[in-house]
């Protein structure tokens, strides 16, 4: 946690303070929602907030002085800056560089939470980890996580995410990572970035960011391979997945589990992973080797792994009363679609598939749904509802709200398991909220 005065904040951002005299503040914060009193209130502004109209709560609420892009009126000590969220950047690099944990960042078109989920699991049995809580892994969220270093932190592992050319290169030059892991790219936001091409030199940006003393991490079966190798500023590269050093085998599922056995350096380990989906195998693949570059024993690799468990909202089992669900909400595309489908299929009995539309597919979004549409009902599922504009591609049957599906599984599909997934965007999350809230009162 940075802890200061206004009096050195200023330097590091240049900024213009309303008061002579050093204010001291322990921590940072962007939003009044959370603890505030006694930390430095920086106001930033988008699309759709604008701290500045909440400089007055701050205030209210105890915080100790107040960054501002914006003319205000307020008791607080101010620092006025060109830009805020620069200066929270700034801020969080320059708190970057005064510790020296070892940084590891993650990204990828899949994987990224799961791996840095696995990865933190596992490190922090070896050592105490600081790592992105949630999906805070934008130009706001990383700044976010690196102003959370303590002195005591050997390990910083940060997720990072795009949806344009040159955002991985900004957050790297925040991070500064010592390691750098892509879980994979393939045609998640494709429209934002314009074509494949431009997506996968955009994870690379990753692999550049590195020192020639760095570490690389990359799926050897990926068919953009060879392109992240040139990119890579660091000779050091690891590789994990087929054909590859690290790498699984004997490999069995259940409806709630996934076991493999972990080979690396002619050694092995048995992994039993309490998730769902073979697609969670790559991920631990990728954390196992990062972990066993940081001189992590295999014991605590193992322990690190199976004590891993997902997230909400990313293939969380929910069994309920009347029926069973697969909350996969948090977002999607059609890589993930497919790999979520993969996983219903493992289970016995009427199986329900909820799909919401796919965002940021660009020109090829049609084609896509479409695609997704086909690849369910090659999969023998029993029922296809859908959701959402795009969603109409998929040629199921389509609801134009949560509460008329809602009204549809409640009335028509009980003791079925059900998947529900699609874009952040469609809010699936409250549809699942729904069925749990119903399942508990009745």
């Amino acid at each position: 946690m940075l802890s200061s005065d206004t009096d050195k904040i200023n330097k590091i951002i240049s900024g213009k303070s309303s008061s002579d005299k050093a204010i001291n503040f322990q921590g940072i914060c962007t939003d009044t929602r959370g603890e505030i009193s006694g930390k430095l209130f920086i106001a930033l502004e988008g699309e759709n907030f604008d701290g500045h109209n909440f400089i007055e709560q701050a205030e209210d609420l105890g915080a100790s002085a107040v960054i501002t892009h914006k003319k205000v009126n307020s008791n607080l000590p101010t620092i006025e800056v060109s830009n805020s969220e620069i200066a929270y950047q700034k801020l969080a690099a320059w708190h970057r560089q005064s510790h020296s944990p070892i940084v590891i960042a993650i990204t990828g078109s899949n994987g990224k939470t799961s791996t840095k989920n696995m990865l933190h699991s596992i490190l922090s049995l070896h050592g105490p980890t600081l790592s992105t809580k949630g999906n805070l892994n934008n130009h706001l969220g990383v700044p976010k996580t690196l102003l959370e270093l303590e002195k005591n932190h050997q390990f910083c592992i940060i997720e990072m995410g795009a949806n344009h050319v040159n955002e991985i290169a900004l957050l790297c030059k925040l991070a500064q990572p010592d390691i750098a892991i892509i879980t994979n790219a393939n045609n998640a936001h494709l429209g934002e970035f314009g074509s494949e091409k431009n997506l996968v030199k955009a994870k690379g940006e990753i692999l550049e960011s590195l020192s020639k003393d760095g570490i690389a991490i990359v799926n050897k079966s990926s068919p953009h391979i060879n392109i992240w190798e040139k990119m890579s500023n660091t000779k050091a590269l690891t590789f994990f997945g087929n054909e590859s050093d690290i790498y699984a085998s004997d490999v069995k599922q259940t409806n709630s589990t996934v076991n493999f056995n972990l080979n690396f350096n002619l050694n092995s380990e048995n992994i039993t992973l309490s998730m769902i989906g073979l697609h969670q195998i790559d991920n631990a693949l990728a954390a196992s080797a990062c972990a066993l570059k940081l001189g992590v024993s295999p014991k605590v690799i193992k322990k690190g792994l199976e004590n891993s468990a997902p997230e909400k909202g990313r293939l969380e089992l929910i069994k309920l009363q009347n029926f069973t669900i697969l909350d996969d909400s948090y977002n999607a595309n059609p890589q993930s679609m497919k790999a979520a489908i993969d996983s219903l299929k493992q289970f016995p009995g009427k199986k329900v598939l909820v799909l919401g539309a796919m965002a940021e597919l660009g020109k090829d979004s049609k084609k896509l749904h479409q695609q997704i549409g086909d690849y369910a009902r090659e999969q023998n599922i029993d029922n296809l509802l859908t959701i959402g504009q795009e969603a109409q591609y998929y040629k199921g049957s389509y609801f134009e709200d949560i509460e008329s599906i809602f009204n549809e599984i409640e009335n028509h599909h009980q003791g079925a398991t059900i998947l529900i997934k699609g874009s952040r965007m469609m809010e699936l999350n409250k549809l699942v909220d729904n069925l749990i809230n119903t399942s508990n009162s009745s």
